[in-house]
C-alpha cells in the first residue's frame, strides 16, 4: 500500500446478510458499549465546537463561553454521568485526551479507581489532520495513559473521529488494537494497515449527544427515544 490508501481499500465489502451469525461469549444476544468521552480544549485557540455564536462573527481568543461549556462537563456533567453509571454498575470506556491526565487528574483518578477502560483520544481536542506531529501525538497519549494506569491502552477514538490517511497504520505500529472512528457497520471489521490488521469496534452517531443536540437540535427525551429505538 502507499502511504495515501483511500478508506475504500482499508477492508473488503461485505453485506451483513451474507455473513455467518455472529456467536457473543455466554450466549448474549447483544453488547452495548458506553464510552464517555472527556476534552481538554485549549483556550488561547479556537474551540473546537460553537455552541453560542460570537455576537460579532469570526472566532474570538479566548472563546470564554464556548470554552465554558466544555469546562462545564468536566466540573459538573462528567460526575452526574459517573453517579448514574457507578449506581447501575455499567462498565463504561473513558475516552480521553491524554492531556486529560495532567489537566483533569481527579477525573482520571475517579475513572481509574472505578476500573473503566482508557480509550486514546487524542492528546487534545485537536483534529488528527491539523496536529504538527500525528504519530507523536499518538505516542503522547499512548505514553501518559500508560504512565497513569500501568497499562497500554488497547483502543483508540479521534478527536471527532478525524484521522488523516496514514491514521490507522500508526495506530497498529504504536501498539493499538482497535479504532473505533469508522462508523460503517453494526458489526467489527478489520482494516487492512502497513502492519497487518487492526480492528475497527464501530461507535455510534445515531446516540451521540453532540450529533443529536448540538447538530440536530432534539430535546433532550429525544436520547432515550433514539436509545431505546436501538434495540
Amino acid at each position: 500500500m502507499t502511504d495515501q490508501v483511500r478508506p475504500s481499500e482499508r477492508l473488503e465489502y461485505s453485506a451483513i446478510i451474507d455473513r455467518p451469525v455472529l456467536k457473543l461469549p455466554d450466549g448474549a444476544r447483544m453488547i452495548v458499549w458506553t464510552i464517555l468521552n472527556v476534552e481538554v480544549w485549549d483556550s488561547t485557540k479556537p474551540q473546537p465546537r460553537m455552541v453560542i455564536t460570537p455576537a460579532a462573527g469570526g472566532s474570538p481568543i479566548p472563546d470564554v463561553p464556548n470554552w465554558a461549556w466544555h469546562e462545564y462537563g468536566n466540573r459538573v456533567g462528567f460526575w452526574r454521568l459517573k453517579e448514574v453509571l457507578d449506581a447501575f454498575e455499567v462498565p463504561t470506556t473513558l475516552a480521553l485526551n491524554g492531556s486529560i491526565c495532567t489537566e483533569y487528574p481527579r477525573i482520571a483518578e475517579e475513572a481509574l479507581k472505578a476500573n473503566w477502560e482508557f480509550m486514546g483520544h487524542g492528546f487534545s481536542q485537536l483534529s488528527m489532520q491539523k496536529v504538527e506531529d500525528e504519530r507523536l501525538d499518538i505516542q503522547k497519549t499512548r505514553d501518559i495513559i500508560q504512565e497513569f494506569t500501568g497499562k497500554q491502552p488497547r483502543g483508540w477514538l479521534g478527536p471527532a473521529l478525524t484521522e488523516t490517511f496514514e491514521t490507522v497504520d500508526l495506530l497498529k505500529e504504536e501498539g493499538f488494537e482497535y479504532v473505533a472512528d469508522w462508523v460503517l457497520d453494526d458489526q467489527p471489521v478489520e482494516l487492512k494497515t502497513r502492519a497487518g490488521t487492526l480492528v475497527n469496534i464501530p461507535y455510534t452517531q445515531e446516540t451521540n449527544d453532540v450529533a443529536m443536540m448540538l447538530i440536530q437540535h432534539h430535546k433532550a427525551s429525544e436520547y432515550a427515544d433514539r436509545a431505546l429505538d436501538q434495540f
